[in-house]
Parts: C-alpha cells; sequence; structure tokens
C-alpha cells in the first residue's frame, strides 16, 4: 500500500513539474533573476528608408537584413504595407523602389530605472 500511494504522489509530482516546464511558470516565478535594463523607453519614433529590391526578395528577407528588435514581426508588417499598399496584391519584383519601416527609440521619453 505504501508503494503504491509513494507511486502516486511522485507521478502527481512529476505531472506538475512537467506542466510547469511546458507552460513557462517556473521560469516567470519570483525566484528567477530577472535582467534589469538600465534604460526603460516609452516611445518609438517611426521612420523609413527607401531601398531597390533584387529578383526574389522577401519581406522576411528584407526585415532580416534590416532587424529591428523592438517590433514584433506583425507590427512592422502592417507598418510595411501602410507604406507599401502595391505590395499587398503582388509580390516583389526585382529594381522595384520599397519602403521600409525603421524604429527610433526617442531619447527624450527615456528614463533612468535607477532613479
Amino acid at each position: 500500500m505504501r508503494i503504491l500511494v509513494l507511486a502516486v504522489v511522485l507521478f502527481i509530482i512529476i505531472h506538475f513539474v512537467r506542466i510547469d516546464l511546458m507552460s513557462g511558470t517556473i521560469p516567470i516565478a519570483a525566484f528567477a533573476t530577472q535582467e534589469s535594463q538600465s534604460v526603460q523607453c516609452d516611445e518609438t519614433e517611426t521612420f523609413s528608408i527607401a531601398i531597390a529590391s533584387v529578383t526574389g526578395d522577401t519581406i522576411e528577407a528584407l526585415f532580416a537584413l534590416y532587424p529591428d528588435p523592438t517590433k514584433s514581426f506583425l507590427d512592422r508588417l502592417n507598418d510595411f504595407y501602410k507604406l507599401n499598399p502595391h505590395l499587398q496584391h503582388q509580390d516583389i519584383v526585382g529594381g522595384e523602389k520599397i519602403v521600409l519601416p525603421l524604429y527610433r527609440i526617442d531619447a527624450n521619453n527615456c528614463l533612468d530605472s535607477k532613479i
């Protein structure tokens, strides 16, 4: 009987740990170390650059050439289609002028978190 109870308790513990590892609750627990950022910025300024495409270019390839870690792919894609509405219904053609959105952190809206 003890072996059966021990096996059930062990199974329950393993099950909860497996669920926590899969859902990601252990890394965001209170005892996990958090990376502190010295600068916290609220506003980003959007600007754009014009490039000439090459045959075979894709939107993903252009975003990889001009990366931006501050915005998600969907936000950048939305801004891309606002700047290039003709590309919503056609592929990128070689030699075509394309406007890519880029973002710059506005230094006036940054706060030092150490203060």
